[in-house]
């Protein structure tokens, strides 16, 4: 007799989070802010949400959040806790954030008006597209820069089949030469590409909902999952793909959060960049929407870009699908001509699959060989917080599990290859065995495993930049090895994944997917 399988998806609203219109008003009432910001239009002001919000296992927790203004280019940084968030303070910071939809919209509509575009803008072959990257801004004699958001244009029969431009959306020009952007040369491998097709306008639905599922009337799984433009970190724009949060199987705490919050990538010739994962974009996903828009429960399996080969779909958020005792919770997400596949599986036996997948669209940087880099999040709180330790699992002396007493970084080896996180009291855990496409860290992806006590501002590694050096984009989880005792406290690990793309030489897009294993221990 087949098994009965419920998949319940229920809206879900945090009572912790301080809604977005009072904490807007909170930020720009504070003196601080509108002394740095003085003079900002209050309407034209982003106010990122404050990360620890949401968040909460403590309600001194500490937060951080971001203020900018556009038509300055000036970004402001806000500190404080969450039991006194009009308590904040405020200092100036470099950072810029990616460019808004509306703001591409307005730049692409400046570069359609633009008399050197004429003659391109009445054919149908021309592709207009978010390049990497995001920003070109414009330094002036009097310290200050003006923003410009880049576009990348595609004429397949053109002399120069690429071109990046920056718009001054300000001064409505267009900047066909802009320096310090690299031009592009046409490279021989994207015929086999998909054109860039970008994302679609935001349709609303709610940012996270509840799920579960019930197997014969058990519940198995229940958790919160957040899409990829509401996940955290946003402090510097740039989010996680499918965030899971409060995980729980057979009614036991495993994660207080799971996410990636980094994830960049390098190429042979040293051009480097951290990409976002907070830009939902298309893919094919055919069933209901229970929950509104952006939440799609599938009748038949889902396709991303690594199963479609496109970059069009008909469906753009979070897919469920339940097959074979799993349920695949996926998204899409773009950063430039990137494409990212967001995807968790989870079990009915209780193992969670995280997986990523990479792919691109048609231009020269996608054919050149790179090596992305992810990093995954796993807040354990095994049963609760604060009793867990973490174990490996060492070849040699005969396959015994050694505790690790203090925090630190591990690259994977034949002699280590595998953790796991236990609680001290019930030895229920969850072990980590590494995924055989998960590659090891060079000097570049730094370590393979990190293992830290948690600290509410340790969300990721405070890299706000998009594109730089390797030394500037590379990640600094290392910044948190400092000593702390990990055995028997609130354990998070971090897991590096690394991925060599190479369009030149390609595997089917299907095995571009990398990620480990998580399996229980002691569960039932």
């Amino acid at each position: 007799m087949a098994e009965k399988v419920d998949i319940l998806i229920e809206p879900y609203e945090d009572q912790t989070v301080v809604p977005q219109d009072q904490w807007r008003d909170i930020v720009l009432d504070h003196p601080d802010v509108q002394r740095l910001l003085a003079a900002a239009d209050p309407g034209d002001v982003q106010v990122s949400a404050p990360e620890a919000i949401g968040r909460r296992k403590r309600d001194d927790a500490p937060f951080v959040a971001t203020a900018f203004d556009p038509n300055g280019n000036h970004a402001v940084l806000i500190t404080g806790t969450l039991d006194k968030p009009e308590q904040l303070d405020a200092q100036s910071i470099a950072f810029r954030p990616n460019p808004t939809p509306e703001e591409l919209a307005r730049a692409t509509e400046v570069l359609r008006n633009d008399k050197r575009f004429a003659e391109l803008g009445g054919r149908d072959d021309i592709v207009i597209y978010q390049p990497m990257p995001p920003l070109a801004d414009l330094k002036q004699a009097d310290g200050t820069s003006v923003r410009r958001p880049t576009l990348g244009i595609l004429d397949p029969t053109g002399e120069r089949r690429h071109r990046l431009v920056a718009v001054d959306l300000a001064g409505q020009t267009v900047d066909w030469e802009p320096e310090g952007i690299e031009h592009p040369v046409d490279g021989d491998c994207e015929s086999h590409l998909p054109e860039d097709v970008g994302s679609l306008p935001d349709a609303g639905g709610p940012d996270r909902v509840q799920v579960r599922v019930l197997v014969d009337g058990e519940e198995l799984w229940n958790l919160i999952v957040l899409r990829p433009r509401a996940s955290t970190p946003q402090t510097f724009g740039k989010g996680s793909g499918v965030e899971l949060r409060q995980v729980t199987y057979r009614g036991r705490l495993v994660f207080w959060q799971a996410h990636v919050p980094i994830l960049n990538v390098l190429y042979e010739d040293d051009v480097t960049y951290r990409d976002w994962q907070n830009q939902e974009t298309p893919f094919q996903a055919d069933g209901t929407d229970p929950v509104g828009s952006g939440w799609r429960l599938c009748t038949s399996p889902p396709a991303t870009i690594l199963e479609s080969g496109t970059d069009a779909g008909n469906f753009q958020g979070v897919a469920l699908w339940y097959e074979n005792g799993e349920l695949r919770i996926v998204s899409e997400v773009q950063a430039g001509w990137y494409r990212y596949v967001s995807d968790w599986r989870l079990r009915n036996d209780g193992t969670i699959l995280p997986r990523f997948g990479f792919a691109g669209t048609r231009n020269p940087r996608t054919c050149m060989r790179h090596q992305h880099h992810v990093y995954w999040r796993f807040d354990f709180d095994i049963e609760g917080a604060g009793n867990d330790v973490v174990q490996q699992r060492n070849l040699f002396p005969l396959a015994l599990w050694q505790s690790i007493v203090q925090e630190v970084s591990r690259k994977r080896s034949f002699f280590a290859r595998g953790w796991r996180v236990i609680d001290k009291v019930t030895h229920r855990g969850y072990s980590i065995t590494p995924g055989l496409a998960d590659g090891t860290a060079d000097a570049f992806g730094a370590a393979d495993v990190w293992f830290l006590r948690y600290r509410g501002t340790e969300l990721d590694d405070g890299v706000s930049v998009v594109t730089g050096q390797p030394a500037d984009t590379s990640v600094k989880l290392d910044q948190y090895l400092n000593g702390e005792a990990i055995d028997g406290t609130d354990v998070v690990v971090w897991y590096a994944g690394h991925f060599i793309h190479d369009e030149q030489h390609p595997e089917p897009h299907q095995g571009h997917i990398i990620g480990p294993e998580l399996r229980p221990i002691n569960w039932r």
